[in-house]
């Protein structure tokens, strides 16, 4: 379909000459036009026709175009209105641009400019309604992906996430990896003032050094080799919404700088750019790891550490709200059960004791992926035997002294659990650098080697569980 096809345009003007002239010509190329002589025939021809577009005079006999403008805008801040004005009123023109005029054009004005400015505002309207019915459908997906279980540490995270949002300050997530950092960033960006604008997500973890001030302020053609042409950066693009930077702790030392100085500034400049791009965007940042071990080993700038740190939320590891795993297995195999096309399996209850044992290093994530997993396998229930081999051999409850246990049973089972989890975090904190996980548990290399293999610990297998 042609941008002009079903397009209406009205065009505001008191020269006959070029009201009859630009209808014929509009009306040739497919628009509805409808022309109007005065301010007041222009607001009253606005309020009957509903057009797409406006050409508009900025004199008119019986007052000034920008009375119309306003007008317009009061009625409907999405139409295109384009101005029209003589070479001695330009600075009005720059005025009209300020008040909500999409562009402006300088008698005598050139039909096929005309057709051009007209298409031009077409399709800019045209996409500012395809990124909000976007956005709409982010947000209702965002709706589904909530934060799934009732125990006392889901409630308290969802009460901080109420309380800072609807504060335009800066957020701090910390938590684990596969602990839903991003979807805490989502649900603060959702509760917000800024729930209509975009929310944009960096990995700043997963870019190399030499990308990451590129993809966070853009650049210009030719500002580096390869740039061929200009590029928005991630700031732009979250302009009048939120910015969720993952893995901001990964962020070299000059970037972080730089950083600092947009957090400063409120304004950005590209690579290979010479001016100044004010931006609005509230800032959530994220991290696994340390930043206090960071800021002491000068891997991360403290100023930049108080900047981004104007309210922190922690996120708990999945083995500190392990009620909720019912819940959220209730909840993941709903959703998988869309993705992959087949009928939500029931599950077996020792499949499901299983998955309530486990201590799942790599938090909600991996006990998705996990699910996935088995969901392929399973028919119609989901068994034990098919989830991953890590999570089948802790598919008995704890022994307790109830249950025929004996105490020095009860107490094996709760030190090698506390041994576990300690490994993991010590292994999680160290991006599982074996050598200095050994240093600082204060065992030697042989032994931790052995405490991986006896709790079936690898990298492998968490990264695996990583998408």
């Amino acid at each position: 379909m042609s941008p002009a096809a079903q397009a209406r345009v009205l065009l505001v003007d008191d020269e006959p000459e070029i009201c009859w002239i630009l209808s014929r010509v509009l009306g040739e190329a497919g628009y509805e036009v409808t022309a109007a002589d005065t301010v007041k025939g222009g607001i009253d021809a606005f309020e009957a026709t509903h057009p797409d577009v406006v050409l508009l005079d900025l004199r008119l006999p019986d007052g000034d175009g920008l009375e119309v403008l306003r007008r317009i805008r009061e009625l409907d801040d999405s139409a295109a209105v384009i101005m029209m004005t003589g070479h001695g009123t330009v600075t009005s023109a720059v005025r009209a641009m300020k008040l909500g005029a999409s562009d402006y054009l300088i008698k005598p004005v050139q039909l096929e400019e005309v057709r051009f400015v007209v298409e031009k505002s077409l399709e800019a309207r045209r996409l500012v309604a395809e990124v909000q019915i976007l956005r709409a459908a982010v947000r209702e997906r965002a709706g589904h992906e909530t934060l799934v279980g009732r125990s006392g540490s889901m409630e308290q995270l969802r009460r901080l996430i109420g309380q800072v949002a609807p504060y335009d300050v800066n957020v701090l997530v910390r938590g684990g990896s596969g602990t839903g950092k991003e979807l805490v960033a989502n649900a603060v960006h959702l509760q917000s003032g800024r729930r209509d604008g975009p929310f944009i997500a960096l990995d700043c973890a997963a870019l190399p050094e030499t990308l990451v001030e590129s993809e966070l302020f853009g650049h210009e053609r030719g500002a580096f080799t390869g740039a061929t042409q200009r590029r928005v950066g991630r700031f732009e693009l979250a302009h009048g919404g939120t910015l969720f930077l993952d893995e901001v702790g990964n962020l070299p030392l000059t970037t972080q700088m730089k950083l600092l100085r947009v957090l400063e500034e409120r304004a950005i400049r590209r690579l290979g750019g010479r001016g100044q791009i004010l931006i609005d965007v509230r800032i959530v940042a994220a991290t696994h790891v340390s930043f206090e071990d960071a800021i002491r080993e000068g891997r991360f700038r403290e100023d930049l550490y108080h900047r981004l740190n104007e309210f922190t939320i922690h996120v708990p590891p999945l083995r500190e709200h392990g009620e909720d795993i019912p819940e959220l297995v209730h909840h993941f195999l709903g959703r998988i059960s869309q993705e992959l096309g087949k009928p939500v399996p029931r599950i077996a209850p020792d499949a499901l004791q299983a998955l309530k044992s486990y201590p799942w290093p790599g938090n909600v994530r991996e006990l998705r992926n996990a699910l996935k997993r088995a969901a392929v396998l399973a028919s119609d229930t989901l068994a034990l035997s098919d989830l991953p081999s890590e999570l089948r051999g802790r598919s008995a409850p704890p022994p307790t002294l109830e249950g025929g246990g004996t105490l020095k049973d009860v107490i094996r089972h709760l030190v090698a659990g506390a041994e576990r989890d300690l490994i993991v975090r010590t292994l999680e904190r160290t991006q599982w650098n074996r050598a200095q996980t050994a240093r600082l548990l204060g065992i030697n290399y042989k032994t931790l080697q052995s405490k991986l293999k006896e709790y079936r610990l690898s990298r492998a297998d968490r990264d695996a569980s990583e998408p």
